[in-house]
């Protein structure tokens, strides 16, 4: 009994694949027809080595066990990655904020505004007011020396302005 009902479920099994082939027929019938020529493909050349690797497999084995290999070769299209974005001048779209964009982003604008350069500003004042007293000095000097010529003594001119 164990051995006819093994018997009924391998040809059962082995009947599926061949019952599926003859169903699927139809519905690839409807499907629209490739021309093969335009693709630079050889049916006859495939179905030759497919029958012959069928062929070499097929000593000894299973009707169950249905392998195919089939190699294409063709061109890939070319694939064109980063089109139309500046990838040296530019940010990348899409990727993290750099360190410049999240200070731009939490700064409030009136805190953007170009900063003074407070150290020449004090530098420039420091200067002006050091020429000014060179040249109140020199001044004063002058008026003592032209005193003292008015006056007849012989005193050394003061030095001339730098």
């Amino acid at each position: 009994m164990k051995r006819l009902l093994a018997a009924l479920l391998v040809s059962a099994v082995a009947t599926a694949p061949a019952a599926a082939q003859t169903a699927d027929a139809p519905a690839t019938a409807a499907a629209p027809a490739i021309d093969a020529h335009a693709l630079g493909i050889s049916l006859s050349r495939i179905s030759r080595r497919l029958a012959a690797e069928s062929a070499a497999r097929g000593d000894g084995g299973s009707p169950l066990n249905l392998e195919f290999h089939v190699d294409v070769y063709g061109t890939a299209p070319q694939l064109r990655f980063f089109t139309g974005q500046d990838l040296v001048y530019g940010a990348v779209p899409g990727s993290a904020p750099t360190h410049r964009d999240m200070i731009r982003h939490v700064t409030p604008q009136a805190f953007r505004s170009p900063r003074v350069d407070f150290l020449s500003l004090v530098t420039g004042a420091a200067m002006y007011g050091a020429k000014k007293a060179q040249d109140w000095n020199y001044d004063r000097q002058y008026e003592i020396y032209r005193k003292r010529v008015e006056a007849g003594q012989n005193v050394p001119a003061p030095k001339p302005r730098p």
